[in-house]
């Protein structure tokens, strides 16, 4: 069956900055012994994915919008990601970001690329400041819950869909979909990826899904 939906990671998969969340902790210098202590606690199941959240946001309140949205534009997009979403959009192609990133970046991706949906995570705001507080619509490793949701509601299955990401919190992904596609080579590889682009422009992505046959290595 023809892939008539693809849904895409943003952190690390349309840009190149794996983390949207440590790039501006790292930016206001409150990654080392801030942030990456809560990151470690979560990696250790010490602390749910809505805790970590919580902490990290917390280190953020009463800073302005606007300079956090300045930090944001810094994140540049990964070769070819204009190209490849173009691409799919001509072919007729549903588009979707699927992001446990912060939706400040998320929507600039979606606008800038064309990208026809997203869902990502909130940084709660009043009054142009972050409160410290977060909505978290896509946890970490359940984006399977989304692809399963607007299958439904476009009225397809899982074979007539593509999922690509970087393996970060994507295994769900993956697995909810026909088509999977690990974008680099830095990552452990996800047991149930089909394809593996170890290096080289997004538009690879378009190569597969004309034709996902044969190899599993480009």
């Amino acid at each position: 069956m023809a892939i008539r939906v693809v849904f895409f990671d943003c952190d690390g998969t349309l840009t190149k900055v794996k983390s949207s969340w440590e790039y501006i902790h790292r930016r206001l210098n409150i990654w080392d012994n801030h942030a990456d202590e809560y990151q470690m606690l979560f990696r250790e199941g010490k602390i749910n994915y809505d805790e970590f959240c919580r902490r990290d946001a917390l280190l953020w309140r009463g800073l302005n919008l606007t300079d956090v949205v300045e930090i944001i534009k810094e994140i540049p997009y990964q070769e070819g990601a204009g190209e490849t979403v173009a691409t799919l959009r001509g072919m007729g192609i549903f588009t979707v970001i699927l992001s446990t990133g912060l939706s400040f970046l998320v929507n600039r991706v979606r606008d800038d690329l064309g990208v026809h949906m997203s869902l990502s995570n909130d940084l709660l705001v009043e009054d142009g400041v972050l409160t410290g507080g977060t909505a978290i619509n896509v946890q970490y490793n359940k984006k399977g819950y989304w692809v399963n949701k607007v299958l439904k509601e476009k009225g397809l299955n899982r074979l007539a869909s593509c999922a690509v990401g970087d393996g970060e919190g994507d295994r769900d992904m993956f697995d909810a979909v026909s088509v999977s596609i690990m974008y680099g080579s830095d990552n452990n590889v996800v047991p149930s990826s089909v394809y593996t682009i170890h290096e080289g422009p997004l538009t690879k992505v378009v190569e597969i899904i004309k034709g996902h046959s044969g190899d599993n290595e480009v």
